[in-house]
């Protein structure tokens, strides 16, 4: 027989069993509910700050659609009466004359301070230092003069225009010299035009630079190469990855710079895009020259034109005739750098002849006229800028013009950022590129 206080220990030990149990499960309850309370928490705050893009979204069309009927800026104006007309007018105008403006972070509820802040950030795409030049607009079917802009977008990334090299044909076993700047030019254009005729190279004002009647390339050496490369190709893998590179003339616009990689000329000499020596294997030097690289001069949208602003680059400017100088001397080289470099400074400097914003950092220019007397009056060399730039300089934007547009919202410390290219057409406005974190 079992003693009493042996039965009371027995039952003692299990209470306290039991108790440790139940204190766990209790714990475990507390946890998860906490931890659910935690995910709802987080769902609800989610879902609040992805639905502030939407306002976000309709504040940055407001802007859009309403910037082409902004004033300019008089002395004599009342800010007061402009705000009860139009709330936003000061960020159309922002838009219109500086080609970039900013709303808010605006409180979505005055009355609840963890609504959330919504901030736009819009910008003209071809303002700043990438997505200046639209390269679709530079072939024989678009810009008139598309053969010298090729030439000073080359010449200015460091590509002599009598510089020769030898060229592999589609099949690998034979090679032959071209001009690079020919074969480069050639390539786009028969990648980019809607025809299947091979270009002959389009620099034909100089007798020392040779022009070849096959110096672009067509549907057919694309096929022939595709075909070396899946023969040459060891094993399964390589015979699948050759076929998933296979590529043809676009025939049309391309969607990405990055698809430059892929045509002729381009995708032997990466260099030309990137940066480096043309030849990485081998020694610097006169036929082997390092290159500063094309890709961030150019875009896929918008206009070949350039708005100039601060972000506006000495690069992109050396692109525009007129400016460039369109021989080899290397003191006209020099001496257009120093009329790039005034271009941008006068921007900085306050005009006299017009009311001016005082409340600013820099004044655009209102037109050729502003342009060439405020470089004037600043510039450090003789130079003029020729009368064939105009046609290449935007002062503002316009129907061909494609915005960037930044959505940031914020909620309870979360945040959700949407990253976006449009245009105005038919007073709607229309997306090309939708990005979002």
């Amino acid at each position: 027989m079992t003693p009493p206080h042996s039965r009371t220990g027995s039952a003692l030990l299990s209470a306290l069993w039991i108790i440790a149990v139940l204190a766990v499960m209790v714990l475990s309850f507390s946890f998860e509910a906490h931890q659910q309370a935690g995910i709802n928490v987080y769902v609800r705050e989610r879902n609040r700050v992805n639905r502030l893009v939407e306002p976000g979204r309709i504040l940055g069309e407001t802007i859009l659609l309403g910037y082409g009927e902004a004033k300019e800026w008089n002395e004599d104006e009342d800010p007061t009466d402009l705000d009860e007309e139009d709330r936003w007018y000061k960020e159309k105008r922002d838009l219109k004359f500086r080609t970039c403006c900013k709303i808010g972070p605006i409180l979505m509820d005055e009355d609840d301070p963890d609504s959330g802040t919504v901030t736009v950030e819009i910008e003209l795409a071809n303002s700043g230092a990438s997505n200046g030049i639209n390269v679709n607009e530079l072939f024989s079917g678009g810009d008139q003069n598309y053969v010298l802009r090729w030439q000073m977008i080359l010449r200015n990334a460091g590509i002599d225009e009598e510089l020769e090299v030898e060229v592999k044909d589609a099949d690998g076993r034979s090679s032959k010299r071209h001009n690079l700047m020919n074969h480069l030019i050639a390539c786009w254009n028969d990648w980019r035009d809607e025809d299947d005729n091979v270009s002959a190279g389009p620099i034909t004002n100089d007798p020392d630079i040779e022009s070849e009647s096959d110096d672009g390339a067509e549907s057919k050496w694309y096929e022939e190469y595709d075909e070396t490369m899946e023969k040459e190709a060891r094993g399964r893998e390589e015979r699948e990855a050759a076929k998933e590179d296979r590529r043809r003339p676009r025939n049309g616009s391309i969607p990405d710079i990055k698809e430059l990689g892929y045509i002729r000329g381009f995708r032997d000499f990466p260099a030309i895009l990137t940066g480096g020596l043309l030849h990485p294997d081998e020694d610097e030097s006169e036929e082997n020259p390092r290159l500063k690289g094309i890709v961030d001069l150019l875009g896929t949208t918008g206009s070949s034109k350039i708005t100039i602003t601060p972000t506006t680059t000495i690069d992109q400017l050396m692109t525009i005739p007129g400016i460039f100088p369109e021989g080899d001397d290397d003191d006209d080289r020099e001496d257009s750098m120093l009329l790039a470099q005034s271009i941008l400074d006068a921007l900085k400097v306050k005009p006299e002849d017009y009311d001016v914003d005082e409340t600013r950092d820099w004044w655009p220019y209102k037109d050729w006229g502003d342009l060439c007397q405020r470089v004037a009056d600043v510039a450090d060399t003789n130079i003029q800028i020729g009368d064939e730039a105009q046609q290449y300089i935007e002062w503002q934007p316009s129907d061909t013009s494609v915005f960037k547009m930044k959505i940031s919202c914020e909620s309870m410390g979360m945040t959700r950022e949407v990253n976006c290219k449009c245009y105005v057409k038919d007073k709607k406005v229309r997306y090309i590129e939708w990005r979002e974190d």
